[in-house]
């Protein structure tokens, strides 16, 4: 009779609570996939311009994703360490450093619409300048874009290190943290000289007139942008998220969203090659940091 009595009103209350907990924890959100954009464009055009990126990463996760902009090589590599951002777009320079800080692992790479892995920086003046040559810039003032800049400052800055102009102490660096305001200042007489991105300078020249400038200099490659994980991602979650970027091309949605990156030189992403780190030490030595 006990084991009767037991079963009769132990078995009930068991399954009441197999449906009050059970369910609970298995309809609980999924905490967001992190990823942030380093860029010297307003948070706003950032999340406008990768809206369509994360939604179709979303899609193919099974996971939603969210943007977040960190403002600066400072709060990005906070991000990282703290384990408020999950995977993020940086320039390779950036990348690199925080690698050397074991805060990041190298996960795609950015592919330009020229089709490179790589890029250079051109250097420019006024086409009715006095300056034909980069050597005569002792003295002078260079637009840079961002201290923390792969073609924005370290590829130009070795570059011209290497024609024998110390820029940090031979010429006035100016950080405009805008490629057109590097430009608009050149053309405006402003400032001397002007430096960019090649591909970015070739952009912007669809969008604005560039005829009264002259390129005078182009510096040696350097590595595109880079999409990395903070180094404590979940490997299982990394291998997806790499998975699913490198092979965009392979499918109609995924090239229509590749399309819409091309305003950001972005073609594709192609697996992260540990061997570009070279470029980035070998400019560093040049530039003297």
């Amino acid at each position: 009779m006990l084991s009767q009595f037991n079963v009769r009103n132990f078995f009930p209350f068991q399954i009441f609570l197999f449906i009050f907990f059970i369910p609970t924890v298995s309809v609980q959100a999924k905490e967001p996939v992190r990823f942030g954009v380093l860029s010297i464009a307003p948070p706003a055009r950032i999340h406008a311009k990768w809206q369509p990126f994360v939604r179709y990463v979303s899609k193919q996760l099974g996971h939603e994703v969210k943007i977040i902009v960190p403002r600066g090589f400072k709060k990005m590599k906070a991000a990282a360490a703290s384990g408020a951002i999950d995977f993020f777009y940086v320039n390779s320079h950036v990348f690199y450093r925080l690698k050397q800080k074991g805060k990041a692992i190298g996960v795609a790479q950015m592919e330009n619409i020229s089709g490179l892995t790589t890029s250079t920086s051109d250097i420019f003046v006024r086409s009715d300048s006095d300056i034909k040559k980069v050597e005569q810039l002792k003295g002078k003032s260079i637009a840079f874009v961002s201290r923390m800049g792969a073609g924005g400052y370290l590829a130009p800055r070795a570059y011209l290190y290497g024609k024998g102009v110390k820029t940090k102490s031979q010429t006035k660096e100016l950080f405009t943290k805008n490629l057109s305001s590097s430009i608009h200042k050149v053309l405006l007489g402003e400032i001397n000289a002007g430096t960019m991105c090649g591909v970015n300078y070739k952009l912007l020249g669809k969008k604005m007139d560039t005829g009264e400038l002259r390129v005078i200099g182009q510096s040696s490659p350097y590595p595109e942008n880079v999409i990395a994980a903070r180094s404590t991602i979940d490997k299982k979650l990394m291998h997806k998220f790499k998975e699913v970027i490198i092979s965009m091309p392979d499918s109609v949605e995924g090239q229509k969203v590749l399309t819409l990156m091309h305003s950001l030189k972005i073609k594709r992403f192609l697996p992260y090659d540990v061997n570009s780190e070279t470029l980035t030490k070998k400019l560093l030595y040049m530039a003297e940091f």
